[in-house]
This record gives C-alpha cells, structure tokens and sequence, in this order.
C-alpha cells in the first residue's frame, strides 16, 4: 500500500468528486440525458484515475484525473454563465452547496495534479542552483 501513502490526499479528491456527480446522475438523466451520461462516465473515470493511483501507474491516475477535473471546471462555469445545450436551467446558480463543493475539490485535484506531475529536478540543475 506504499502508492495510498503517497497518494491519498488525490484519492480522497476524486472519491469525493465521483460521489458528489454520482448523486445527481438520476436527475440528470431525467433533466438533459447527455448530462447524465457525462456523469456516469466521471464517476467511472473518477474510479479508474484513483485505481491508478494506487499503482505504480500513478501518473496516469494524475493525468486523467486532471483531464476529468480540468473538463468539470470548465462544465460548471458553461452550464453557470451560457449554459449547455438543453441545459438552461442552471444559468446563474453559483450557490448551490453540491456545486461548490464539487469545485473546490477539483480545483484542488487540479492543483496537486500538477505538483504531482512536474519534473523532478535533475542532480545537475541542484547542483547549479546551490552554486
């Protein structure tokens, strides 16, 4: 379990995004059906991201969650300024508790995903840095 060590903090942050979508997915289908299929298809995405991390793989499970984060971002912001197609009714609705919840965590993936993901310092550029 040496890749929870490492890596929980981004496991718990596409739990809590997966489970935030994966309650609404009933309603979204029953509202604007390619809405609720997007969902569906975070939750799995969510899932396989955090199976990843817990893997030696551990840089995919950052890049596809940083896509699945990356991609809700900007979702949320359409569906909350222009809205989607089909999908009005949520114009202008930045208060909703879910919501908010559900963008800070991804922010926050976003975030540690590219801490996680940038180069390692190499010897030779510690090297000048200390020199």
């Amino acid at each position: 379990m040496k890749y929870l060590q490492d890596h929980w903090i981004g496991v718990l942050l596409l739990a809590g995004i997966g489970f935030i979508h994966f309650r609404d997915i009933p309603d979204k289908l029953g509202e604007t059906a390619y809405l609720g299929w997007l969902y569906i298809l975070l939750v799995a995405g969510c899932a396989a991201a955090g199976a990843w991390l817990l893997s030696s793989h551990w840089k995919n499970g950052y890049g596809l969650g940083l896509l699945i984060s990356a991609g809700s971002i900007i979702f949320y912001v359409l569906t909350r300024t222009t809205g989607l197609p089909n999908a009005k009714d949520d114009i202008g609705n930045w208060a909703e508790p879910s919501g908010i919840i559900a963008l800070v965590m991804e922010v926050a993936f976003v975030v540690l995903s590219v801490i996680q993901l940038r180069p390692a310092p190499t010897i030779q550029a510690v090297n000048s840095a200390v020199n």
